[in-house]
């Protein structure tokens, strides 16, 4: 065998180690993403629902009638009687 052929194959050999080298690397990224995007797409579900839990409670805290009974109960307030309104014209 020649010289150039012999550096040919040495060449050829050493490329298809770094190419195989190379496709594993890339495999093991690909699963290290694949397995990150899977925990945040988790987390992404827990806040969403954790989210929706607190639009609910928030729509139950401000119903109106909700809102009426905490202010007699907890602040004592209650509608004017018809001598305490006065009407303001500008």
């Amino acid at each position: 065998m020649k010289f150039w052929q012999l550096s040919l194959v040495v060449i050829l050999y050493v490329s298809v180690i770094a190419t195989a080298i190379q496709v594993v690397m890339n495999r093991h990224q690909a699963r290290s993403l694949f397995s990150e995007l899977q925990q945040l797409e988790k987390e992404r579900d827990r806040l969403t629902a954790q989210w929706s839990r607190l639009k609910l409670e928030e729509g139950t805290l401000l119903n109106q009638v909700v809102v009426e009974t905490r202010a007699r109960q907890e602040m004592n307030m209650r509608l004017p009687r018809r001598s305490e309104i006065r009407v303001i014209h500008e």
